[in-house]
């Protein structure tokens, strides 16, 4: 029986959820974003805690397992029995115990104490799953691009040797196109910026005379 879907649930809405027989799971402190083992930025959550020493039966896991799976209360009740003895079985003979989705167990001075909380649960992740690093793709983008880099630069090699005048005489029409084209765009801005000049002089003149009266100047 996988208790953790069940336990993660009921901790979202109570303080705690107990185990008959085995100990109460609590809600922890927040923890924030996290790796794992394998590389995997985990999403920021609530931590589990344990306390063996609250184990007495209220029945809630029982009738949520039961309304779930659609079985009787004391049928689930009777098999969370036999599942809490084989865990503890297994605790007083290896001292430790691994429980998939909740994590590890071990027992020292007769208490049964969490060691290691199971990363598959997501207390307070708002469901965030899990996400795989990167993958490392930069060399095959840059492999990709270097053709594409030569393609367009081998073109104009050609043109540029194919264009290439192969008398003196022909070098003139390129240069003075270069001369031509370049001072006529100066010229043209130096007369678009004289003419703001002109305009920006003369609206100041205007606005300063405005106001005065030219009649006692006559």
């Amino acid at each position: 029986m996988d208790l953790a879907p069940y336990i993660e649930t009921l901790l979202e809405e109570r303080n705690f959820v107990i185990l008959p027989g085995f100990g109460a799971f609590e809600p922890g402190a927040y923890l924030g974003i996290g790796i794992n083992e394998n590389g995997e930025l985990l999403p920021p959550k609530r931590a589990v805690s344990f306390n063996p020493h609250l184990s007495n039966d209220d029945s809630v896991l029982a009738k949520v397992i039961a309304s779930k799976e659609l079985l009787e209360v004391d049928d689930v009740k009777a098999k969370l029995k036999v599942l809490v003895f084989e865990w503890k079985s297994t605790l007083n003979k290896e001292g430790a115990l691994v429980v998939a989705g909740l994590g590890r167990f071990e027992k020292a001075n007769g208490l049964i104490q969490l060691i290691t909380e199971a990363s598959q649960l997501k207390l307070g992740s708002f469901g965030l799953p899990a996400v795989a690093p990167p993958s490392k793709k930069e060399p095959f983008i840059k492999e990709d691009a270097q053709p594409v880099q030569k393609e367009v630069e081998q073109p104009e090699v050609e043109k540029a040797e194919e264009h290439k005048p192969s008398k003196k005489g022909e070098v003139k029409p390129e240069v003075v196109e270069v001369e031509v084209s370049s001072p006529s765009f100066a010229y043209q801005l130096a007369i678009v910026l004289a003419v703001l000049a002109v305009l920006s002089v003369g609206y100041f003149f205007y606005s300063q005379l405005k106001g005065v009266d030219l009649s006692n100047l006559i």
